[in-house]
């Protein structure tokens, strides 16, 4: 295919240019145009000669305008046009040129665009010559309209296309590179970045998104453009089009006339939250108007309505009165892992400032991602407007520039076969952009003095198998250690929501610092040899994150890993996501997941080694928070039940709950010696210190003596009292539920074991004993806590839950030494028979089934028995799911 030269005058020719231009790339043909600088009549001289050498065939299109006539001083002592120029040098350079006239009968020219009319060109003399010498001199064809031109073009070009002998810049094995280089290997190595996005370092060999480019200028042009969203599929190139192609554009020849633009990139996860990402890319221009970074960034973040203020500061004291051009990249960062809320406040305050500040933003996102704008209502406005471009598949034409003109640039050179394959394996497919880049990266790395090869590229294993066979060989050569820590390395790089693609997740390289295995990793990943990976910044500020997401498909060991670790991946930063909505609604524990999933997650980012925020964390392990809450008074009996459940899910951590090495924790609280006098007994009993189990026996802590070897079914627990083969079934198995439906019997076999096991005598309080520690040795309390019946400080039978709650729910209920639930609840066991609390067998052990007494009331019983003083009684075989018990353990 050949490279043509387009000519012509712009804005007369400006759609006549486009159908041209758009018919012969399609046809596969290489083009060089002024759009691809500027697109401008007074264009540099220099420049559009050096284009006419590259070409093999110029074509040139003359209207009813002259043109810009470059100043004499810039080698133009004829004063001719630069259109005239153009041709004129292709002329003495020989090449095949091709030369169309717009039909004067035609019409359709404006009289703007008609020098007669206008005066310009000495009042349409110089295009009248012009026009003539070639009418003259030429073999030419009028042409009507934008589309009888693009026939002609396409008819002329393959007829000399075919018909030419110079077939050694064409259609040769190897392509001719022109001998104008304007880029040198030895200072700037390979004219392909390879993953990397083109940076402003690369303009000088960008090529192939020309018509894109010209799209998204037009777009900026009109009102609705001031915010434009530039959205498509991962691997498109969207990054790169607009650092390396639309920006500097912008930056020499502007969007409107009259103005200067200063153009500056920020990325939101570059930052703490997207005012700081957006005021460290500001940073030079914020110090130069006399303000910190930090500051605005976190006054912002309280005021976002003050950006456009901040806005207009900079473009007073810095841009003098120009505008400033914002490119938002990768906007889907603002979805992914950032704080929803601060997302949306940044887009309203951004959208605000380049309304009402002299600011522009160009902001590119993954289509995937365009429905998180619809919950912004600027940005849905923006989409159903002119401020939105979708990028699609780019053309064959243009992946041929994309290979072939940074290659002539460099003075490199490679075989018309070899670009076939590489156009025809890139091909419309989205996200092969990447692709290509690897491969053309590879190709020159490989290349035989200047000459990229096909063996090269049979070797690198084609444009698909390119990555992975060099990232597999950067493995290969790392140790066993560096090799394992492959899972906590990109478990931190690869951010996975559910039914969503995966997306690039930026780390902080100090989250490896400790991890020496994990920096080798990360450190021939990213090296020069392989670029899979991508460091930025340095100190506490470095970064590492994947180079491009179509390696998560494009590369077969990182796919197989997201495959197989995918659902445990998205699961932790679901749970991220959550976590943040949790904190944020207050910490509500109906919201939390279950505790199984929790342990999942957990289980899961210990497997990766994944580092996880505080939120996350407390959010995984929510005990603390959800024990904190029980303090507040206002708290419904629901939450309490609710957070006694969530607590027995998540492990409930309060000492004395639970079990630790097959035995009962128990904590024991010291209640001081005292008088006590019982309801109808008419002496008092002297009570002598002792210590009284803070919680009720909870579910697990009853399960280990049922479960232990030496524990239920050892028959000396039993000694002289009535045994049960098998132990009661409780009602409720939360494992800090108070343990329920147990015998008397039960409860005694329960405190020789645990004495056994601790060496201590272990055993149930006597109900003076009971009462001593309700009161607090306060005989003017009737319930454990100062003044009248409260029912928000237990568990009830008003408060409706009709079950027990876990140990402990209540601890404003709690009595004067700390001891909890001995109101409601459950009734608790107590060692002495009920009548005769005075007779001297009252504290015998027996399998008589003497009625034993039971104190505090429960949660189905009505509001007398949660008095202090209220007796009651039952025989000692009697479980009820209403029963449970306490212990006591006498002083040394």
């Amino acid at each position: 295919m050949a490279t043509i030269y387009l000519s012509s005058t712009y804005e007369d020719l400006k759609d006549y240019r486009r159908a041209v231009y758009e018919a012969l790339r399609k046809a596969g043909h290489q083009v060089i145009a002024m759009e691809d600088y500027v697109a401008t009549d007074q264009r540099p001289v220099n420049k559009c000669l050096k284009d006419v050498e590259l070409a093999d065939i110029y074509v040139g299109f003359f209207a009813f305008r002259y043109g810009y006539i470059p100043p004499l001083q810039h080698n133009n002592p004829d004063g001719r046009s630069i259109t005239e120029l153009e041709f004129q040098h292709a002329e003495r350079l020989g090449k095949i040129c091709l030369a169309f006239l717009a039909d004067q009968k035609a019409g359709g020219f404006p009289v703007e665009f008609v020098d007669a009319f206008t005066g310009d060109g000495s009042h349409g003399q110089q295009i009248k010559r012009l026009r003539d010498y070639l009418g003259c001199e030429k073999t030419t064809s009028f042409f009507s309209g934008a589309h009888h031109l693009a026939s002609l073009v396409l008819a002329a070009v393959s007829k000399h296309f075919q018909e030419s002998t110079r077939s050694e810049s064409v259609v040769s094995k190897d392509i001719v590179i022109p001998a104008v280089v304007t880029w040198d290997i030895q200072k700037h190595g390979s004219p392909y970045p390879g993953l990397m996005h083109f940076t402003r370092e690369y303009v000088p060999v960008f090529f192939g998104r020309d018509e894109e480019i010209r799209n998204i200028l037009d777009r900026l042009r009109v009102p609705e453009g001031r915010f434009l969203v530039i959205s498509g599929a991962s691997g498109m190139g969207k990054s790169s089009l607009v650092y390396a192609g639309v920006l500097p554009v912008i930056e020499t020849a502007g969007i409107t006339g009259g103005h200067a633009y200063r153009c500056v990139r920020m990325v939101p996860s570059q930052g703490q939250h997207p005012f700081d990402a957006l005021m460290r890319s500001l940073h030079g221009y914020i110090e130069q108007a006399g303000m910190v970074a930090y500051t605005e960034s976190e006054r912002l973040l309280n005021q976002p309505s003050h950006l456009p203020k901040v806005v207009q500061d900079l473009a007073s004291k810095c841009f003098k009165n120009g505008e400033l051009v914002l490119f938002l990249d990768q906007m889907e960062e603002l979805f992914t892992g950032q704080d929803r809320a601060q997302a949306q406040g940044f887009l309203a305050a951004l959208y605000r400032a380049s309304q009402e500040a002299p600011l522009r933003v160009i902001a590119t996102i993954r289509s995937d991602f365009l429905h998180h704008c619809h919950e912004q209502p600027d940005l849905l406005r923006t989409l159903n407007g002119h401020g939105h471009i979708g990028i699609g598949p780019i053309d064959m034409g243009s992946v041929r520039d994309m290979i072939l003109r940074p290659a002539q640039c460099a003075g490199l050179s490679l075989t018309e076969k070899l670009v076939r394959r590489l156009t025809s394996e890139a091909g419309h497919e989205p996200g092969r952009l990447p692709l290509l880049a690897f491969a053309l990266w590879q190709l020159y790395n490989k290349r035989v003095v200047k000459e990229l090869t096909e063996q090269a590229y049979d070797e690198m294993g084609g444009l698909v198998g390119a990555i992975g066979q060099q990232a597999d060989h950067v493995m290969a050569e790392l140790d066993e250690k560096a090799q394992g820590a492959f899972d906590k390395v990109f478990a931190e790089l690869v951010h996975l929501e559910r039914d969503r693609s995966p997306t690039r997740n930026r780390a902080s390289l100090t989250v490896f610092k400790p991890d020496t295995a994990a920096n080798q990793l990360i450190e021939a990943l990213a090296g020069s040899t392989c670029r899979i990976l991508v460091k930025g910044a340095e100190g506490t500020d470095a970064t590492v994150e994947v180079a491009h997401e179509k390696l998560f498909s494009a590369w077969p060991k990182l796919k197989q890993w997201i495959d197989e670790s995918g659902e445990a991946l998205r699961d932790i930063d679901h749970a991220e996501e959550e976590a943040l909505r949790w904190q944020q609604g207050g910490d509500n524990p109906q919201e939390l997941w279950l505790g199984s999933r929790a342990k999942k997650v957990l289980a899961a980012i210990e497997t990766f080694g994944k580092s996880s925020s505080p939120a996350l964390r407390r959010f995984l392990r929510p005990q603390a928070v959800l024990i904190a809450k029980l303090d507040q008074n206002e708290l419904s009996h629901q939450d309490r039940l609710l957070i006694g459940q969530k607590l027995a899910e998540f492990g409930d951590t309060r000492p004395g709950v639970d079990v630790k090495d097959g035995v009962p924790d128990i904590v024991w609280i010291e209640i001081p010696g005292g008088q006590i006098k019982l309801k109808d007994v008419n002496r008092g009993f002297k009570v002598k210190p002792f210590h009284m189990a803070k919680y009720l026996v909870t579910h697990a802590q009853f399960e280990a003596f049922i479960k232990a070897e030496d524990g239920y079914r050892i028959e000396k627990w039993w000694n002289g009292i009535q045994r049960s083969e098998e132990a009661s079934v409780a009602s409720w198995r939360e494992a800090n539920s108070p343990r329920e439906t147990v015998s008397w019997y039960q409860a005694v076999a329960f405190c020789r074991w645990l004495s056994h096991r601790i060496g201590s005598n272990i055993r149930l309080p006597t109900e003076w004993e009971w009462q001593l520690a309700a009161t607090g040795d306060d005989s003017t309390r009737e319930y454990p806590w100062l003044g009248e019946w409260d029912a928000a400080r237990c568990n009830n039978y008003e408060n409706r839950l009709n079950r027990t709650t876990a140990v402990g729910m209540y601890p404003n209920g709690a009595t004067q030494q700390g001891v909890m639930d001995m109101a409601g609840n459950v009734w608790e066991w107590c060692l002495n028979t009920y009548a005769h609390p005075r007779a001297p067998v009252v504290l015998g052990i027996d399998e008589s089934n003497t009625w034993r007494v039971m104190r505090g009331g429960s949660w189905n019983y009505e509001p007398g028995s949660w008095c202090v003083s209220y007796r009651r009684g039952t025989h000692a075989i009697s479980p009820y799911d209403s029963l449970g018990f306490r212990l006591a353990q006498d002083l040394p």
